[in-house]
């Protein structure tokens, strides 16, 4: 029975995880990038050859192609989210060994099989620490729970630091293909994935024989390989494009150094302050008896990335630094794990910690509008971005469409409109969503020359843009107003 336990205590854990994670999953409703993702892996389902599509944005396809399988399953909107929560899993799986790793570093096994079985045995119940942060901490529910390729990302990033520990422990071909091939998919999902092709460099030098450093460099050569299957898609060049618009150049960097650095750092304290937690925090900073090559290599994992992404990013949310919060659990483990050492009643004073994250967590799946988020995430849940009322939308709409043709003209091209509406009208006959214009302040005259052919014709305007000129408003019969939590509405006309 006493070898049971751990099992046990992980199937507890692995059961508590996909509880907390899959209960009102659509409590919070699709915004703007989802949206734009959910939509580009329908049309990747439909039509095999746009299997690229994402790159017009220059977007990596990973996610999107992952996705579409489980379309065949699932609705669109829990289909994308369902996704990111089996990511969340790995991150949670992988934690685990990651910690076992460290605490079992210095072992003399020749062998990585044994190494991982020796570790992943020896301090069994230590090891299980990460997993219980991980799953109570309000910032990896979050994120969880939302249909975007961070989650992604930072599962395949943490499965190549754990390679590079590996690599570095023992140089053999077979680890290093096995970082190529991690790191190569972390590439083609996201491409802060960088930071891991060069953090791999930087482990395998500061824990490694500088003799072999052809191992890793064998591990980035296949991982550029893999990136560069995208250049089957005609836009391939559109991501290095795009990359520019989210990060400062060089140039600028060097001319304001600290701008956004300290913004972006005070927006990182309001972030910590609601999805982390003080006490938490000061895990960090309690008593490392053992500071060894090792620690460093893990606090720098943290560290480099998460200063780089805040001082070259033109706009902060909590999600540009996700895939660094595997690190910053593994060292509060550590603190954990150190406080235990010293203190009888460690494990009843975590527990008082963790209340207000479980209760936090609770109201951002069961009521998420009546708490406040970080300013740096109010746009899931406000604004023009928000797409609360979508799905009321859709459904008014599908129920017109069993009776006539059915058009409809957003404002906006991408995002919120029309996307976030032709995810749940995909298959629908007899309805149609498009966008029309960005600034709607006229109606445009594909909609009034299928009003004249007898369609019945739809018009749907963020209230904060409610800019009709006189002579057109006329022409429209407001049909409903659905007001977001935050005070704006979304309007929904029929042309007359």
């Amino acid at each position: 029975m006493k070898n049971k336990i751990p099992i046990l205590l992980f199937l507890g854990i692995s059961l508590l995880y996909f509880f907390t994670r899959l209960q009102h999953l659509t409590s919070i409703p699709v915004f703007g990038d989802e949206a734009i993702y959910l939509r580009w892996s329908q049309i990747i389902k439909n039509v095999e050859t746009l299997r690229f599509i994402s790159l017009n944005d220059g977007k990596q396809p990973l996610y999107m192609w992952l996705v579409v399988p489980l379309l065949k399953l699932f609705p669109t909107l829990v289909a994308g989210r369902l996704l990111s929560i089996l990511a969340g899993y790995f991150i949670l799986v992988l934690l685990i060994i990651l910690f076992a790793i460290y605490q079992n570093f210095s072992s003399k096994n020749k062998e990585p099989h044994l190494f991982l079985i020796e570790s992943l045995t020896k301090n069994i119940y230590s090891n299980f620490i990460p997993a219980l942060i991980y799953l109570f901490l309000p910032f990896s529910f979050f994120f969880d729970r939302l249909a975007i390729p961070d989650n992604l990302l930072s599962a395949f990033g943490l499965l190549t630091i754990i390679f590079a520990l590996l690599l570095a422990k023992y140089p053999r071909l077979d680890l290093s293909m096995l970082l190529g091939l991690s790191l190569g998919l972390a590439w083609i999902t996201k491409s802060p994935a960088i930071y891991f092709v060069v953090l791999s460099l930087l482990i395998f030098v500061f824990l490694g024989n500088y003799k072999k450093i052809l191992y890793p460099i064998i591990s980035v050569f296949i991982s550029f390989c893999i990136y560069n299957l995208l250049r089957l898609g005609p836009q391939f060049h559109q991501i290095a494009l795009r990359n520019l618009d989210y990060i400062w150049p060089i140039s600028e960097i060097i001319r304001h150094p600290l701008d956004p650095l300290v913004p972006h750092l005070r927006d990182l304290n309001s972030l910590s302050a609601k999805f982390i937690s003080l006490p938490l925090i000061l895990l960090l900073f309690i008593n490392f008896k053992k500071i060894n090559k090792l620690f460093f290599v893990l606090l720098l994992t943290f560290i480099l990335p998460l200063i780089s992404n805040l001082a070259i990013t033109k706009v902060f949310t909590g999600r540009y630094i996700l895939f660094s919060l595997p690190y910053l659990i593994v060292l509060m483990s550590l603190g954990f794990l150190n406080l235990s050492k010293k203190f009888k009643y460690t494990l009843f004073f975590i527990l008082l910690i963790f209340i207000p994250n479980i209760y936090y967590q609770y109201q951002l799946s069961v009521n998420p509008f009546t708490i406040g988020l970080p300013n740096s995430e109010s746009g899931y849940l406000s604004g023009w971005t928000s797409g609360w009322g979508i799905e009321n939308i859709s459904q008014y709409l599908i129920e017109q469409s069993k009776a006539s043709n059915v058009i409809v003209g957003t404002e906006g091209y991408f995002g919120t409109f029309p996307d976030g509406l032709q995810i749940y009208t995909n298959d629908i006959p007899h309805l149609t969503v498009f966008g029309v214009d960005n600034d709607l302040v006229k109606i445009p005259e594909k909609l009034i020359d299928a009003r004249n052919h007898g369609d019945d014709v739809y018009v749907i305007k963020n209230s904060s843009k409610n800019n009709f000129i006189p002579s057109d408003l006329i022409k429209l019969s407001l049909i409903n107003t659905y007001l977001k939590p935050d005070g704006s509405t979304i309007l929904l006309y029929q042309l007359l």
